[in-house]
């Protein structure tokens, strides 16, 4: 009994007699009870010990990952990353998909002079053509990016190919089929204006061959015709014949126009050439156009074909705009601030002085060589068009010194219909609304010594048509992502992180907590199991 009462006496030391009594009681009285018991509290701690790994331990690094990443972005904003991977051009993102196939919001407008009198022009009594103005003919601009690759000195090299297609229900009034139309025979006066400084057996010869082939000077024919399948019995002559000369045998103006739209081009991007963004490098592997031969107007370095522009533009920037249908690179300023779309937004604008001569000759190069200057107000264009006699101009001869203004009836300059400009979002460079517009004309000379009906364009600059390219909105999503970026993302990036510093510290703060309470509860169950093993054994 002493021997009992002394190792009771042990067992109280170590273990309170309530969880002794308490224990022993439930080992004496429901041995099965106690081991199933065991059993489940065994299950439960394995168990767990299954859901801290999987849930606890991801809990505390996703808590980090907030943790650290909020704190990063508090140095390297959202909103310089989210600019910088624009710069990238990365295939899969929205700038680069939206790049190589674009939404079609680019609208041609064509407008063509018909003239009213010509039969009084041709005859003498009236002393001027009078033209009016007939469309528009309405076309939407297919653009596409093909044979992309991705240069190692931080360029981006692509082809750009335009298409048309004819969109009638925005053609009003007018038909491309069945309407009527007189114009100026561009084969004729252009092949007059051509030889007029011949000798007088060349330009016998080709008076000899208008008179046999019957060429009107002013022809009729349908819109559809004059665009895109304009042919002519002396034009089909000289390309047979000439074939150097004349290499070609359709001169619609949209024929012509689309025909030779495909360019290959090599543009600047990545993050260091932010100010550079989409200025074109190279242009079909060259700096140059290739129209001039100086290099002051025939550099393409820095210009651009007006899909995108540079991100963070200033107002002191000037756009260099390259359209083939102008043949030149033409320099855009700023304007005024405007808001568009609940955004601030520059418009530059083309100057009405843009066709006009440099005052000293010897600057003005983009007059060849042996030419005689144009009037201010039109430019010359041959270079790119088969050296035809073509000038270009503002539409209607807005901006035009009154000597070219007075040469025909008809025409009403108005800025606001025959000016050119463009709305930019300054911080992305996306363009908002465009308006790119030019007018073709025949550049006659003097005809002393062709056929009578021919000498009475003589020195006369005849228009043709003028095309308007527009665009008109951005499409709805791409607006969004603009907006986002440029308005909510700057006012909302901080508290962003600061809201994800918050839920990564309460995360880690949880996880932790949830990993000292494992330990604690682990430290128990151990003792629990020693404590059962020590009763066990004083059993």
């Amino acid at each position: 009994m002493a021997s009992v009462a002394g190792d009771d006496v042990n067992m109280n030391v170590l273990i309170p007699k309530a969880e002794v009594a308490v224990r022993i009681g439930g080992l004496g009285k429901n041995p099965t009870k106690s081991v199933a018991t065991e059993s489940k509290f065994v299950q439960s701690q394995e168990k767990e010990k299954y859901t801290f790994t999987k849930g606890k331990i991801l809990r505390i690094l996703f808590g980090m990952f907030l943790m650290f990443s909020s704190i990063y972005s508090f140095v390297y904003t959202p909103f310089e990353f989210f600019m910088n991977e624009r710069l990238r051009m990365v295939p899969g993102f929205p700038a680069y998909d939206w790049w190589v196939d674009p939404p079609d919001e680019v609208l041609l407008k064509a407008y063509i002079f018909n003239v009213t009198n010509a039969e009084a022009f041709l005859n003498g009594t009236d002393p001027k053509l009078k033209m009016e103005e007939v469309g528009p003919f309405v076309y939407r601009e297919k653009l596409k990016h093909t044979d992309i690759v991705f240069n190692d000195n931080g360029t981006l090299t692509y082809t750009a190919t335009r298409s048309a297609v004819y969109v009638p229900e925005l053609s009003v009034n007018v038909s491309l089929n069945h309407s009527r139309l007189v114009v100026p025979n561009l084969a004729l006066l252009g092949a007059a204006s051509y030889l007029s400084g011949s000798s007088a057996l060349v330009r016998g010869g080709f008076n000899f061959l208008v008179r046999r082939l019957k060429v009107a000077p002013l022809v009729e024919m349908t819109p559809y015709n004059y665009m895109w399948n304009w042919t002519d019995p002396l034009l089909s002559l000289a390309q047979s014949v000439l074939p150097f000369i004349v290499p070609i045998d359709n001169i619609g103006i949209l024929n012509k126009i689309y025909s030779d739209f495909v360019d290959r081009v090599t543009v600047y991007m990545g993050p260091g050439n932010d100010r550079k963004f989409f200025l074109i490098d190279r242009f079909h592997g060259s700096p140059r156009l290739g129209y001039w031969p100086d290099e002051r107007c025939d550099s393409a370095v820095n210009s651009t074909e007006g899909v995108t522009y540079p991100q963070f533009m200033t107002r002191n920037d000037t756009i260099r705009y390259l359209r083939k249908t102008i043949c030149r690179v033409a320099n855009l300023h700023y304007k005024e601030d405007l808001t568009k779309k609940s955004m601030t937004a520059y418009r530059f604008e083309l100057p009405e002085t843009v066709f006009h001569r440099a005052k000293r000759r010897e600057d003005d190069c983009f007059t060849l060589p042996g030419d005689e200057q144009l009037p201010n107000g039109v430019a010359d264009v041959s270079p790119c068009y088969y050296n035809f006699p073509f000038g270009i101009s503002l539409p209607h001869f807005y901006g035009a010194v009154d000597e070219v203004l007075n040469m025909v009836e008809g025409l009403k300059p108005e800025k606001g219909k025959h000016g050119s400009y463009v709305i930019v979002e300054p911080t992305t460079g996306i363009p908002m609304e465009s308006r790119a517009r030019s007018q073709c004309n025949i550049i006659v000379k003097n005809l002393r010594g062709m056929p009578n009906n021919l000498q009475r364009f003589s020195n006369v600059i005849v228009p043709m048509f003028w095309l308007e390219y527009g665009q008109v909105d951005l499409p709805w999503y791409v607006t969004g992502l603009v907006y986002f970026s440029v308005i909510i993302l700057p006012k909302t990036q901080h508290w962003f992180s600061l809201v994800f510093l918050i839920t990564g510290t309460g995360l880690m703060y949880s996880g932790f907590s949830a990993y000292i309470t494992y330990i604690y509860r682990r430290f128990v169950f151990k003792y629990h199991k020693f404590e059962k093993l020590k009763l066990s054994y004083f059993r």
